[in-house]
């Protein structure tokens, strides 16, 4: 029996960054990652960076709340929400070294 029939995804909420994107290589989020909703249809996606970012220390991307469990971003790439949406998951247009996962708090 399928329970997830009819789940909405949530990607509101924090997430903690598990520590996959390899800092020596690439930019990657580190500690906290905040979603938050703004205005319904829209989400903000906020959070410290770490490693090879150019001397950016933060992340702030507005994006479009999606209704799937996956969507691509600039900068993030493909950004996938696990069907109970306790897990977000990057796979960047960087390659593997920069992907990056994070568990909801």
């Amino acid at each position: 029996m399928d329970l997830s029939y009819g789940a909405k995804p949530n990607w509101i909420g924090s997430f903690f960054v598990m520590p996959v994107c390899n800092q020596n290589v690439c930019c990657c989020l580190t500690g906290e990652v905040q979603v938050t909703e703004r205005a319904k249809l829209f989400m903000t996606i906020s959070g410290k960076l770490k490693g090879q970012c150019k001397g950016l220390r933060t992340l702030f991307l507005p994006t479009l709340k999606p209704n799937t469990y996956s969507t691509t971003l600039p900068i993030i790439g493909e950004l996938k929400l696990s069907e109970d949406s306790s897990t977000l998951t990057a796979k960047s247009p960087l390659g593997w070294e920069c992907n990056g996962r994070a568990v909801r708090q």
